[in-house]
């Protein structure tokens, strides 16, 4: 089953969390109103890129504890997509879309979770 979860504060979250600086500054600095979901994604290192990943696992309402690992899959329906990998071993795949659409499929021939 496919789910879809907008997170159009989360990636914004995510970074400033990562960043030094009072609460006030980095939700100044890293406003994600305008989009460019994609190319903030990009800048992520692995671990910021897993936590916006787990986020997003759930969020969708799926089981998973944190996500350890990630990398790059074919595009799904022109978006790119990650393999996040949970801390119990299930992949999940995550697309996202420019302004914040995240769509979580289970990975075929694995148990779903959730």
């Amino acid at each position: 089953m496919l789910r879809h979860v907008t997170f159009a504060a989360l990636l914004p979250l995510s970074i400033a969390a990562c960043g030094s600086g009072t609460p006030t500054q980095s939700a100044t600095v890293n406003d994600a109103t305008d989009g460019n979901y994609l190319e903030r994604m990009a800048q992520l290192n692995e671990k910021e890129r897993n936590a916006v990943l787990f986020r997003a696992i759930s969020d969708a309402g799926r089981a998973c504890q944190g996500v350890t690992r990630s990398v790059a899959a074919p595009a799904m329906r022109g978006n790119p997509a990650w393999v996040a990998t949970c801390e119990d071993g299930t992949p999940f795949i995550v697309s996202l879309t420019d302004n914040g659409v995240a769509s979580v499929s289970a990975v075929a021939g694995t148990p779903k979770a959730g």
